[in-house]
């Protein structure tokens, strides 16, 4: 049996015990991939905010949130999407926000001019409180990714700043999720998928979740056949290994396959707040010498600003949903 492991990291995060939570977090992100931490010191107040504006604006008429939807190209991770089935019913609204306002506010905030074009303009809904609530959080989590990359760096045997110069101005993106409730259940015996089974590409992927079922489903190493649900656990946040933190490691961390469910049933729904944390665009990820890297490197150094660009090609023809063509036009011209 696989579980998810609930690890309290109050006490690293307070400097009163470096060993307990660093050695739980390696023991989980070396055979799963993913866990799920407390004692993280972020109150209710900031996620409840986050979730209040989220089902004001899913309150919203349709005609007014597609007015959210990323403009031009269509950024894939900018703005507002909705997700439907092939029946044409909603199974999915989603808001992302990247760290930066654009590319002009990227290079004000340090990120050299030649890699600022990242930072594809961000689009916020017109709701009361909106904007606010998820700077709020977003400004909050981020924080906490980068105390997660000290604990990181503990757990791998190195000093606890060993990543602290390559962490700012982080390129980290935020994302609300919202499965609302079906209507009638799934006229197949196969699950529906949001999302199908994939590996993150960031560094570490910091999750909260809230619902009446579990729709998150990972898949264990050692028996592909299987999915375990992580349950929704209030106070907790689920953090998963990321395809750039298993260079870092060099395969010692595993970046995890997992999927996502729709709501099972008429009073069933689900919301989640997700911080996907990278580093310095310009940082070089390179396997860690504490890992096998200077013997035994299983990958070539790379910068998450080359590796973003190439982690969204080669998924252009791997989403799970229905793709908006102006998303699709924008990541086919990533293609090498």
């Amino acid at each position: 049996m696989h579980e998810i492991p609930v690890i309290d990291i109050e006490g690293f995060l307070a400097g009163e015990d470096m060993t307990t939570a660093p050695r739980a977090v390696e023991a989980a992100a070396s055979s799963l991939g993913f866990l799920q931490i407390v004692g993280h010191g972020i109150p209710a107040a900031p996620m409840d905010a986050v979730y209040d504006a989220m089902a004001r604006l899913h309150a919203q008429p349709e005609a007014v949130k597609q007015g959210y939807v990323s403009q031009g190209q269509g950024h894939p991770y900018r703005g507002f999407h909705m997700n439907r089935d092939r029946r044409g019913r909603i199974r999915q609204e989603r808001f992302l926000v990247s760290r930066f306002e654009d590319r002009a506010d990227a290079i004000a905030g340090g990120v050299p001019p030649e890699l600022a074009d990242f930072f594809y303009p961000n689009v916020w809904p017109e709701a009361d409180g909106f904007k606010e609530a998820v700077t709020g959080l977003f400004t909050i989590t981020n924080a906490l990714a980068g105390r997660l990359m000290r604990l990181v760096a503990v757990a791998l045997g190195l000093d606890a700043s060993w990543f602290d110069t390559m962490l700012e101005p982080n390129a980290s993106t935020f994302a609300v999720n919202h499965y609302p409730p079906r209507d009638e259940a799934a006229d197949t015996d196969e699950p529906e998928l949001l999302f199908a089974e994939h590996a993150d590409g960031n560094t570490l992927t910091i999750l909260h979740q809230r619902g009446t079922y579990t729709g998150l489903q990972v898949q264990p190493l050692d028996e592909p056949d299987t999915w375990i649900g992580i349950p929704v656990v209030d106070n907790a946040f689920v953090i998963n290994v990321g395809e750039l933190m298993t260079r870092w490691t060099n395969d010692r961390w595993p970046s995890t396959r997992h999927r996502v469910l729709p709501a099972e049933g008429p009073n069933d729904s689900r919301t989640t707040l997700t911080t996907f944390h990278m580093p310095a665009l310009d940082a070089v990820v390179a396997p860690l010498e504490a890992c096998g890297g200077k013997d035994d490197p299983h990958y070539g150094p790379v910068t998450p600003y080359e590796w973003e660009r190439d982690f969204m090609a080669r998924n252009s023809k791997r989403r799970a949903l229905d793709v908006d063509p102006k998303v699709q036009q924008f990541l086919e011209s990533l293609r090498p």
